[in-house]
């Protein structure tokens, strides 16, 4: 699978392949590109869509991703 991110705050997007898609695999492509010190994220994911929100713990809005 493919899957394109997008970060809010650092206004930066990149590619990845992945081969699973789940919490993990996507917080180890995200966490290293982030400022934030709350490592704490959660994801909003839509089947029929194939697009994602990436959010802080708060609720406030990080990112979003989609998979292709």
């Amino acid at each position: 699978m493919r899957i394109d991110f997008h970060l809010e705050q650092e206004n930066i997007g990149w590619r990845a392949e992945i081969h699973q898609l789940n919490s993990d695999v996507l917080k180890r492509h995200i966490l290293p590109r982030i400022t934030s010190t709350s490592y704490l994220l959660d994801f909003e994911y839509c089947d029929k869509t194939g697009s994602g929100k990436i959010l802080e713990s708060t609720g406030k809005l990080v990112g979003d991703f989609t998979v292709y």
